[in-house]
């Protein structure tokens, strides 16, 4: 049987550490010097497990300020629709919704393709801040086509996960979804927002939510990139 390199074993030592709250989120861990020591390893092999650690989301490496330990437990599955709330729920967070503020607005033409309604017509936006264990974690938006959700706006502050309140105010059931990811730096609004520095990295998601194939919601969400993942399984090769 094949010995695992050296860098594996650090590697497996310290994810366990971290699932075991050796090293808890936001802790440093011992500079290269000392892990060495620990290790009896070379540099070569304490950056390779590292690197491997960062990769996986358990640490981010700071050029200067040392190697932090990482939130790795907040991960999205992306072959379920599963709203962030849901996610952060399931994963053992405390969430909360922060700042709430609900209005009926006429559709410009993007919400309108999207939802496939005439532009002009009117769609409920529900905007909010959205706390993990009292912490900002994500700006969301959420705009649905107001004749599906009349009176929405009473219910201001009286819910946390919306495709749950959804489901259970006016049976809408969402069972598919179609997302558009990408990441951008946040702007000075957003990081008040959110409490980080401006050009902080963010994770956006643009969704499409459907109802038995007709479109029911967009949201537009942006979470606070080191503190979120998304999860994606595929099979098969692309020819």
């Amino acid at each position: 049987m094949s010995k695992l390199p050296a860098y594996i074993k650090m590697y497996n030592t310290i994810k366990a550490e971290i699932q075991k709250e050796i090293y808890q989120v936001g802790d440093l861990l011992p500079v290269e010097a000392e892990l060495e020591k620990l290790f009896s390893v070379s540099r070569t092999t304490v950056r390779r497990a590292m690197e491997l650690l960062s990769r996986e989301g358990f640490v981010e490496i700071k050029q200067g300020r040392g190697t932090m330990v990482l939130d790795y437990r907040t991960k999205q599955n992306l072959n379920q629709v599963t709203s962030v709330s849901e996610t952060l729920r399931r994963k053992g967070y405390t969430v909360k919704t922060k700042s709430m503020y609900i209005d009926i607005i006429h559709a410009p033409s993007n919400l309108a393709e999207e939802l496939m309604i005439n532009q002009g017509e009117m769609i409920a936006r529900v905007q909010r801040i959205q706390l993990a264990d009292e912490k900002p974690v994500a700006i969301m938006k959420n705009y649905i086509p107001y004749p599906l959700v009349q009176g929405i706006e009473e219910y201001t502050n009286q819910f946390t996960a919306l495709y749950q309140f959804l489901e259970e105010k006016y049976e809408i059931q969402i069972d598919a979804a179609k997302d558009k990811i990408y990441a951008k730096g946040a702007d000075f609004t957003e990081a008040e927002m959110l409490r980080v520095k401006p050009e902080t990295a963010l994770l956006c998601i643009r969704r499409v939510c459907f109802q038995d194939e007709r479109p029911v919601c967009v949201d537009v969400v942006s979470i606070i990139g080191n503190q979120y993942e998304l999860e994606l399984s595929m099979m098969g090769r692309y020819k």
